[in-house]
């Protein structure tokens, strides 16, 4: 499913997979605070449905390799880059963010990995 038509949308449901509150989710997305609102529009098929694929999404993310993870953070960051958004800018932001940490973190890994092969072997 692509992006949401409306930013706003777009912008909480990626929110909520986030891990925000419904109300906070609601807020993140530029609306006013509103519980019934928030109910509703998480209700509404089109944005359950994108919850729920980009919950998939990230499962399939936890169950990848450092790579895969990385490949993945990359590519939503560019499905989210054509929006205009300040929360969809700052969403993609995040991902390439996280990305760089997650690619840093495995070459140290595999630098401490190397080092520990050369003292095994030395």
């Amino acid at each position: 499913m692509p992006l949401l038509q409306n930013p706003r949308h777009e912008a909480f449901a990626v929110s909520r997979v986030a891990g925000a509150w419904l109300e906070d989710a609601y807020e993140d997305a530029g609306f006013a605070p509103d519980k019934a609102h928030a109910c509703r529009l998480a209700k509404r098929p089109e944005v359950a449905e994108r919850i729920a694929e980009l919950l998939r999404e990230r499962e399939e993310a936890n169950a990848a390799s450092p790579q895969a993870i990385i490949a993945a953070l990359v590519r939503m960051a560019k499905s989210i880059e054509d929006s205009n958004t300040p929360a969809s800018v700052k969403e993609a932001r995040l991902n390439l963010l996280e990305a760089y940490r997650l690619n840093a973190d495995l070459a140290l890994r595999r630098s401490f990995d190397r080092t520990d092969i050369q003292r095994a072997n030395g």
